[in-house]
């Protein structure tokens, strides 16, 4: 992956790096880097152009060349496998580098042999190409000003089970209050309790 843009982002896919010249943003997977890395540190513009023989877009070549940052600057040469047409729009160059790295290791492409390379050829539709990769990119990344607002999640409404209605019991106030029947049993019984205390007593005395 290779996304170019004036707007800076927090990216959330794994292993993006962020880089940054005259004011432009890039964003590489480390795979791609660890690759630029390497030609980088090994060739020269001018060395890997002798081994790639570039027959298109010589000056969209020495633009990105002068413009992007390093390691990614030596991947100007792979705009030379693309058909003429290429304008130097920064993004529209880093889009098209954006399909060749995606297409093939850019490594491994230098290494094999001159007949093998010249078989790799890309197209100018293949700005179409990176424009849809691109927006999944940017869609999923955080606008950088905001990477602090912690995202708001959605929380949806919890449908409630559903219960039997409750049996509701309703506390009457006389439904405690002893009838008259009640009360006259209740004398008879304390009378009788006191007749017996009052024996027993009576009892205790007379031994």
């Amino acid at each position: 992956m290779l996304v170019a843009s004036r707007d800076r982002f927090l990216p959330t896919v794994i292993n993006t790096l962020v880089l940054s010249k005259n004011d432009y943003f890039y964003y590489i997977h480390r795979d791609v880097y660890d690759q630029a890395v390497i030609l980088a540190d090994k060739y020269t513009k001018e060395s890997l152009m002798s081994i790639i023989e570039p027959q298109h877009n010589l000056s969209a070549i020495h633009y990105f060349y002068e413009q992007a940052p390093y390691p990614i600057h030596i991947l100007a040469v792979f705009l030379g496998i693309v058909d003429s047409g290429l304008s130097e729009d920064m993004e529209v160059l880093t889009g098209a580098l954006h399909v060749i790295t995606a297409a093939t290791n850019i490594k491994s492409y230098v290494e094999v042999n001159k007949e093998l390379r010249k078989t790799l050829q890309f197209s100018l539709y293949i700005q179409e190409e990176y424009e849809m990769a691109w927006e999944r990119f940017f869609i999923t990344s955080i606008p950088y000003d905001e990477r602090h607002t912690a995202p708001v999640q959605e929380v949806l409404p919890v449908e409630a089970p559903a219960h039997s209605e409750p049996t509701m019991d309703y506390y009457n106030p006389q439904d405690n209050v002893p009838s008259e029947k009640d009360i006259e049993n209740m004398l008879k019984e304390t009378k009788a309790l006191e007749k017996e205390k009052l024996k027993n007593i009576l009892y205790v005395e007379e031994s």
